[in-house]
């Protein structure tokens, strides 16, 4: 999993707000305690003590130190049930005055040993989510608002198939992409024509996957195209095009949204192949979306694109029941979305 450095931080700094938060909810409850019971603040302060008596007896010359020890391990446990005692008389749990942490593994640190902690990994796929929310409708494009009914049942003819089974199909290969994503994951080309669901379905799977702490870079292909420009040609503010330019390259998926819509020049080509052959040649996933069938993609790109797309991506292809004139069904069918 790629970490966006950015978001990461983010997760992190949140955590620390939060024990911050935390620490100063239990400061609060001590002051009310202590107002309320004073003789809780004088044992709260005896305990405090404890571990340095503990450090001196072990060190004190000419006593055994585990008489000591021992001595204040049974004052330490005597307060500690007065102290309950009086919290429970107060109506409040033995435990209110207790510092635990919010999070059991890491101790509110952020880490396991070297590794990041789940706090803090559950943060940052909820930022994604944020992020991703910024840019797609993922409140209401999601696997569970997908809706089929939107589908013809009767078969296609010349497709030998009908869009209802077609989509059927589609939406099983996007819910397993989604739920099985990581970084050996195939790349999808979702071909067809408009209103079939495509980029309903690439949002299913963005909002899943990031939901699963993967970072996901959605634009369409134009967008992304504008971003190169901006980068080589400067006419726009170049540092936002750099960052969106480092997301299309870095993120764990891309998904290009309407390619085939950009302008068909020699600079969009070369963009467009460099950041398919780079995110391939890392074994970072890809979904493409595109409304052009496959020879229509031969002829509108170059070879080395086209190749690409038709050999290293898995094809899923979108179609509507199309109707003869006449046809007593006529109007009935896929509906455009």
């Amino acid at each position: 999993m790629a970490y966006d450095k950015k978001l990461l931080s983010a997760a992190r700094r949140e955590l620390e707000r939060d024990r911050e938060a935390h620490e100063d909810e239990l400061e609060a409850r001590r002051r009310d305690v202590y107002a309320r019971e004073p003789r809780i603040r004088a044992i709260d302060r005896e305990l405090s003590a404890t571990a340095i008596q503990v450090l001196r007896a072990a060190l004190e010359q000419g006593s055994d130190p585990e008489k000591a020890i021992a001595s204040l391990r049974e004052r330490n446990l005597s307060l500690q049930e007065e102290r309950s005692r009086l919290l429970r008389g107060l109506g409040l749990p033995a435990d209110w005055l207790t510092n635990r942490p919010m999070c059991e593994k890491c101790g509110d640190t952020g880490y396991e040993g070297a590794a990041t902690c789940e706090c803090v990994k559950r943060r940052y796929a909820r930022l994604l989510k944020q992020q991703l929310s910024s840019v797609l409708p993922i409140e209401d494009q999601n696997f569970e608002k997908f809706n089929l009914s939107y589908y013809s049942p009767r078969i296609d003819p010349n497709m030998h198939d009908s869009p209802l089974e077609n989509i059927k199909v589609n939406l099983f290969e996007c819910k397993a992409y989604a739920r099985n994503f990581g970084e050996n994951s195939p790349n999808l080309l979702l071909y067809g024509s408009t209103g079939l669901g495509k980029t309903f379905l690439s949002t299913c799977v963005a909002e899943a996957v990031s939901a699963r702490g993967f970072s996901v870079a959605y634009d369409t292909a134009i967008n992304i195209i504008a971003a190169y420009e901006t980068i080589k040609f400067g006419n726009g503010d170049g540092a936002a095009a750099a960052d969106r330019a480092a997301r299309y390259e870095r993120a764990d998926l891309l998904i290009i949204d309407d390619m085939g819509t950009e302008m068909g020049t020699a600079f969009t080509v070369s963009a467009l192949y460099n950041l398919i052959n780079n995110r391939l040649m890392a074994h970072r996933p890809m979904i493409v979306n595109t409304n052009l069938l496959p020879d229509e993609l031969k002829k509108r790109y170059s070879p080395a694109v086209a190749s690409r797309l038709l050999g290293e991506f898995k094809q899923l292809r979108f179609f509507r029941f199309r109707f003869a004139l006449g046809d007593p069904a006529f109007g009935l069918g896929c509906f455009d979305r």
